[in-house]
């Protein structure tokens, strides 16, 4: 049911519409509406000249990258222990990834609409189990050696969709931004 927010209508992330084609990456800015039970911001999806510009396999390269870093890590007990159920819960992300940075329909032709919090609200997805997985994202992308002008677009795709994964609150406040400018200096060696 949607609520009206300073004369601006949102809806709660529940009420999320899955009979709506999900956007291909054809062209920017493309964004997902704001939602509410925490406040979410817009996410702007990216174009597809990353796809473009490194292809499917580096994509999936970065996916993988990503995930053997997170698995690595404290929140690394929400991936499968088991090696072949890693690999595979990791190439579901690969898909996913690939569709939305401008790929096949790989991903929503298999799986439906992403619904991101829904399919994750049976891990215990925290404001700290995001910022490690972001964190373990932005290592990933810069041992992957993109192109450095690829890099705004797509990190603050991630980030700002990471925000929509937290599920389990531990604090009133806020949850951190790390818009590209407070990360790219990272980038620059």
């Amino acid at each position: 049911m949607p609520v009206m927010i300073d004369n601006e209508k949102i809806e709660f992330f529940s009420e999320c519409d899955t009979t709506r084609a999900f956007p291909k990456a054809l062209s920017y800015p493309r964004k997902g509406s704001a939602k509410i039970d925490m406040i979410f911001p817009e996410v702007f999806f990216p174009s597809n000249k990353t796809y473009q510009e490194i292809g499917e396999v580096a994509i999936r390269k970065l996916v993988q990258k990503h995930h053997d870093l997170v698995r690595e890590s404290k929140i690394g007990h929400l991936y499968p222990k088991d090696d072949e159920a890693f690999k595979e819960a990791t190439k579901i992300i690969e898909d996913f990834f690939v569709q939305m940075l401008g790929g096949e329909e790989v991903y929503t032709s298999k799986r439906g609409h992403p619904r991101l919090r829904d399919r994750h609200f049976p891990f215990e997805i925290t404001e700290d189990g995001r910022d490690i997985w972001l964190m373990c994202f932005k290592k990933a992308l810069k041992q992957s050696e993109l192109p450095k002008e690829l890099l705004p677009e797509l990190w603050n795709w991630v980030e700002s969709l990471s925000l929509r994964m937290v599920n389990r609150r531990t604090s009133m406040f806020g949850l951190k931004r790390y818009p590209f400018e407070k990360v790219s200096k990272y980038f620059e060696n």
